[in-house]
């Protein structure tokens, strides 16, 4: 047998399975989108990172390549080479004049920690710090590649390795580069192999790890060399530890491999084309997640609160029905053992619920005068019925709902339009396409040509509103019409400058927007001819930018406008330090605002 549940019961139990349902399926969506995108930007910003690290690793290496070359091809210092090969030169004034040489070279690059220099029968004939003056090259494991090479700089790798001095422990690692004539003299012609000049390179300084440099990004990179050492890092107690070179695959880059025992996104690439390095980037699974986490935790928190209080408000309603319901349950009880006056009750102030109370009682005192009257009463009964469900229906069609406002929108136009009235018409179409751009809430983005028009739209409405007290001139290259920008970002400045600088003054103003590109920026450039604000007034807004990244955007108490708080804060959240405000005024001079951030199409 089906087990039966009351009115009360049944409105409870569908409603919350409804409401339930719907939550969970929300809190899962939304918990898959944000772990989407959470993960497409780590990897992005995994890249950037890394693809930031080997652009300053290799200024740096093509600075050290500079530096040397200076030394090593300087005239001066060539004839002194060449000179020591043909004894010409004083061998005390030689090591003189090559250690004066490393000297200015040193000065020039502080990543060096020492060079020698030696002569091309392998003597050592000069170094930067105190070096073996009985260390002949020839009997080096680098002389044979040097001797065989073209004079480019040869990378030691197997010179990798942790030193100390006075200032600490660093890595080094040493490089050795064949000097070859690139005059013609006497003593030597072009190409000619004058000697070779060692150095040791300070990893530590080219690379320009600092503690905590990546800490609150949850990211650690580090510099892999080939045989597996960690030769750098963000965390500098890494340095000299083995990396298991094999994740290093083309398969695992930005995706998730097991690293101590924990799941980490690696993004990584070679960090220059002539070395063995890698640039490695792990950033956790679970730091990748918070912000998810976080996201979904509250909109679980406020779905509890949010379904009690439905829940509260469900047995109230379910109440207020079934109530009614049972003191007619009563009424017809009555009824049934003859009992044909009822009392009249209160109303309930549900219609049907009256409605059907009312008609009861004129069926019971129908009953019992004329019981051959039954058969109508069933038939009223139903017809009762039908009417509920019909009202039930006429209700639901006068719900608005979002189309509403178009709908009538156009019924006011098409009437405009017939009265002949073409201005009234034109004010209609351009507050249907505005109200229709800001009901859209379709993604943050849209195009520089879309968000121009909705602004035209704006400012026809405004200088309708003003009476010719209002102009305004947009300027725009026509090469940027696509670019992408975000929603809604025009209209509150124009609306800022209407309303501040513009509307408190009986003088016809002007507004000014232009677009343009700069190199790899879009511009934007917002001015009126309004009276300008007070400097404490302009000094606050600026403020206000250059601590946006604290500001919580949802606290009305903060100084600023609403409007410009927010624009600030969608800058900052979608393009960083990459982004840019200013608000430049003064008093009888207008107001001048330039936003400008990364241009993409």
């Amino acid at each position: 047998m089906k087990k039966k549940r009351t009115l009360r019961n049944h409105f409870i139990l569908t409603s919350y399975i409804f409401i339930v349902v719907s939550v969970i399926l929300i809190c899962m969506l939304s918990y898959m989108i944000l772990k989407n995108y959470s993960y497409k930007f780590a990897i992005q910003s995994g890249q950037d990172m890394v693809q930031q690290k080997n652009k300053d690793i290799s200024v740096k290496i093509a600075g050290l390549e500079a530096t040397i070359k200076d030394m090593i091809y300087n005239q001066e210092f060539q004839s002194i080479l060449s000179d020591e090969e043909n004894g010409e030169k004083d061998p005390y004034l030689r090591r003189i004049s090559v250690n004066h040489s490393i000297s200015r070279a040193s000065n020039s690059l502080y990543m060096i920690d020492n060079i020698a220099v030696f002569s091309k029968n392998g003597e050592m004939i000069g170094s930067m710090f105190e070096f073996d003056g009985k260390t002949n090259a020839a009997h080096q494991p680098w002389y044979q590649e040097a001797e065989l090479s073209g004079g480019e700089t040869i990378w030691l790798k197997d010179t990798v390795k942790m030193v100390s001095d006075n200032y600490g422990s660093h890595m080094t690692v040493s490089l050795v580069k064949k000097i070859r004539s690139v005059y013609s003299t006497n003593n030597m012609q072009i190409g000619e192999s004058l000697g070779y000049i060692y150095f040791t390179l300070n990893l530590d300084s080219m690379m320009n790890f600092t503690w905590g440099e990546y800490e609150n990004s949850g990211r650690e990179i580090f510099i892999v060399s080939g045989e597996s050492r960690i030769i750098g890092g963000s965390d500098m107690n890494r340095r000299g530890e083995f990396f298991d070179i094999s994740l290093l695959d083309q398969n695992n880059n930005n995706d998730y491999i097991v690293f101590e025992g924990k799941k980490h996104l690696l993004t990584y690439d070679g960090t220059a084309s002539f070395i063995d390095w890698y640039t490695v980037c792990l950033l956790g699974k679970s730091y990748i997640l918070k912000d998810a986490y976080t996201a979904i935790m509250v909109c679980i928190g406020t779905s509890i609160i949010l379904l009690l209080a439905f829940f509260y408000l469900s047995v109230c309603n379910a109440e207020a029905l079934s109530r009614p319901i049972q003191e007619l349950e009563r009424e017809f009880e009555k009824v049934e053992k003859g009992e044909f006056l009822l009392e009249t009750k209160e109303e309930t102030g549900i219609e049907e619920i009256d409605n059907l109370c009312s008609r009861f009682h004129v069926m019971a005192y129908r009953l019992d005068n004329l019981i051959h009257e039954v058969y109508e009463a069933r038939i009223t009964e139903e017809k009762l019925i039908g009417e509920a469900r019909q009202a039930q229906i006429q209700s639901l069609q006068m719900q608005i709902n979002p189309h509403f406002l178009y709908n009538t929108l156009d019924s006011i136009n098409w009437m405009a339009l017939m009265e002949g009235n073409q201005d009234v018409s034109k004010m209609i179409l351009a507050l249907g396409h505005l109200f229709r751009n800001s009901m859209n809430t379709t993604g943050v983005l849209t195009t520089v040509k879309a968000e121009i028009e909705n602004v035209k739209l704006y400012m026809y409405l405004e200088q309708v509103r003003f009476e010719g007290r209002l102009d305004y001139q947009v300027e725009i290259d026509e090469e940027i019409l696509d670019a992408v920008m975000l929603k809604h970002l025009l209209q509150p400045l124009v609306e800022n400058s209407i309303k501040y600088g513009i509307e408190p003054y009986p003088d016809k103003g002007k507004i000014d927007i232009i677009l343009r590109k700069e190199k790899d920026m879009l511009t934007v450039l917002i001015s009126d001819s309004g009276k300008g604000m007070k400097q404490e007034t302009l000094e606050m807004l600026c403020g206000l930018w250059e601590e946006i990244d604290l500001v919580d955007s949802s606290n009305q108490e903060k100084p600023g406008g609403i409007g410009i708080r927010n624009i600030m804060k969608r800058l900052w959240l979608s393009y960083g330090e990459n982004a840019s405000f200013l608000i430049e005024s003064s008093v009888e001079g207008g107001t001048r605002t330039k936003i400008s951030f990364p241009f993409t199409v």
